[in-house]
């Protein structure tokens, strides 16, 4: 999940309100940020992926307003618009973009500090990594409207990155711009690159890679220019919203940005409000508490939405539009249960007498739990969703096909695993600095694809990770392990990624290939962050057991 970091005495400033730091860490767990550590003026929070309103100190400070009793309400718009105008050209590359305009706000340095936090994060989550949205934030009074979109040759885009003195064209920034080489992975095999500019050839950002110096945002910034382009309309425009509202926290008021396509005109931000049916049954049974409307009504509210009507048992709710998490009826029932707070809903014990047994998957998994403990190792379970990039780029396995999400929430979570190992050296990755020797094991499912059809199996992996590891110490394990399930197996040399060449051998059983087991190479290790030698083995249960 993503981590923010944002300052109390920032937070407070945006509040606009007395209240104690006390009563501020009281309510953030009820508003699903998790509070990380506090140190001095500043709080780090583990955010969920899907509460991208909460990315920033001005989403947080919002929903501490409201939960104390304050109502949001939603600015209206300045006179007038702006005027953008997209190329044919783009609509093979990024053809969506949205755009709004802040005016007359104050910035200090913490406050682009938040901006960028909340630009980042989103493009981490619902951006999938630029891929889908990425974001721009200009000053506005450096460009000249009406903006322009449009595509051109790398060799014919010229301008200074943001960070940097010198002129580029887009090659160079795609080669020599730390944000280059970390996202041109996006555009890199298109002919043209997308170009955002003014009516003076004033260059803002070739989108998804980098804005220009020119339009930097600085503490003298009064006016901002907003621009979200993309490959999903439907995403581009729910992280606008959530911009915009979260910017209009800090004062200032906002104006649209009517967008010119070949066919249509499209104004944005298109702040709408979500209208959701909530059925009373289906919060008393999700729950199981006996809740009466006036005090939903009043639980709903503290969370930001407004009850509209109430008819029979079913309730009418309104969400604002930076609620862009609120997909169905269960997540305002999510929302009541937070505000109750989850420590005052009493558990249940079911009304059912029944004798269970284990099933036979349960007991291997019982026995090999057990072997791979007394052999000192520690159990680790990791999310079955990856990304691409753990899952081939990082262990530098082939491309494969993947079960994947059609609309993932981040890019973190867009496939389901097809193996663990990739999964541990991302777990360790996560770990260097605890002690070591650090020695961990995964028996968990994994979904691969085979002849189009997705298949379930189920995967033990382990690793061992320390200052000095060799293909002899992971492979003296696995032979303990099935000599210890009376398994009779062999090695045959293997000399495929992830693994040093001459250090990994396949595991076979009865003659066939049930697994892997090697030292990691030096490039796979870099890729994950990992500083000392990793050794480790993955097998396939279900070919020897089930």
């Amino acid at each position: 999940m993503p981590k923010i970091s944002i300052s109390i005495n920032d937070l407070k400033k945006i509040l606009k309100m007395n209240i104690s730091n006390e009563k501020i860490i009281d309510v953030l767990p009820r508003l699903k940020c998790e509070i990380e550590e506090i140190i001095g003026d500043r709080i780090t929070l583990e955010i969920t992926s899907d509460r991208a309103d909460f990315f920033s100190s001005e989403g947080i400070a919002r929903g501490i307003r409201i939960y104390y009793g304050n109502k949001w309400k939603l600015k209206d718009p300045l006179p007038g618009s702006i005027k953008l105008f997209v190329d044919s050209s783009v609509e093979s590359i990024r053809p969506y973009i949205v755009g709004a305009v802040i005016r007359n706000i104050e910035l200090d340095e913490e406050a682009i500090v938040q901006i960028m936090q909340l630009q980042e994060k989103i493009h981490n989550t619902y951006g999938s990594n630029r891929r889908k949205a990425s974001i721009g934030v200009y000053d506005l009074d450096k460009i000249s409207p009406p903006i322009y979109y449009s595509a051109f040759h790398p060799n014919d885009i010229k301008f200074i990155p943001l960070g940097y003195s010198e002129v580029m064209n887009g090659y160079d920034i795609l080669n020599k711009t730390n944000k280059g080489i970390e996202y041109g992975w996006i555009i890199k095999d298109k002919e043209k690159f997308p170009l955002l500019y003014d009516s003076n050839n004033v260059v803002l950002s070739m989108p998804p890679i980098i804005n220009s110096e020119n339009t930097k945002v600085t503490t003298n910034t009064k006016n901002l220019f907003i621009d979200i382009t993309g490959t999903d309309e439907n995403t581009i425009n729910i992280c606008l919203n959530v911009i915009v509202t979260s910017v209009l926290e800090r004062g200032g008021d906002f104006q649209y940005v009517d967008v010119y396509y070949k066919n249509k005109l499209e104004r944005t931000p298109k702040l709408e409000y979500t209208t959701t049916s909530l059925k009373l049954s289906t919060i008393n049974n999700s729950l199981g508490i006996n809740i009466n409307l006036n005090d939903i009504t009043y639980l709903l509210n503290k969370m930001g939405h407004e009850v509209k009507e109430i008819k029979d048992n079913e309730i009418i709710v309104i969400s604002p539009p930076y609620r862009v998490d609120i997909l169905h009826e269960i997540d305002l029932v999510e929302d009541i249960a937070m505000a109750i707070g989850l420590e005052n809903i009493k558990p249940e014990v079911p009304k059912i007498i029944t004798i269970g047994k284990l099933l036979r998957e349960s007991k291997v998994r019982r026995i090999i739990r057990d072997i791979m403990i007394g052999m000192g190792f520690q159990e680790v379970i990791t999310y079955m969703l990856s990304s691409k990039s753990v899952m081939e780029d990082k262990p530098l396995l082939e491309k494969r096909e993947f079960v994947e999400l059609i609309n993932p929430v981040s890019s973190e979570y867009e496939v389901l695993r097809d193996c663990l190992l990739p999964k541990l050296l991302q777990f360790l990755s996560y770990n260097t600095h605890e002690p070591y020797p650090q020695k961990i094991f995964e028996y968990g499912d994994v979904v691969y694809v085979e002849n189009g059809v997705a298949k379930i199996s189920t995967h033990l992996a382990a690793a061992i990770s320390d200052y000095k590891v060799s293909y002899e110490d992971i492979q003296a394990v696995v032979v303990a392990l099935f000599k210890a399930i009376s398994k009779n197996i062999s090695f045959k040399p293997y000399n495929k990624p992830p693994f040093i060449e001459g250090r990994a051998a396949e595991i076979i059983l009865d003659g066939k290939s049930i697994g892997i087991v090697g030292e990691i190479s030096p490039r796979v290790l870099v890729n994950f962050g990992l500083e000392f030698p990793v050794g480790i083995f993955e097998c396939d249960i279900n070919k020897f057991i089930f």
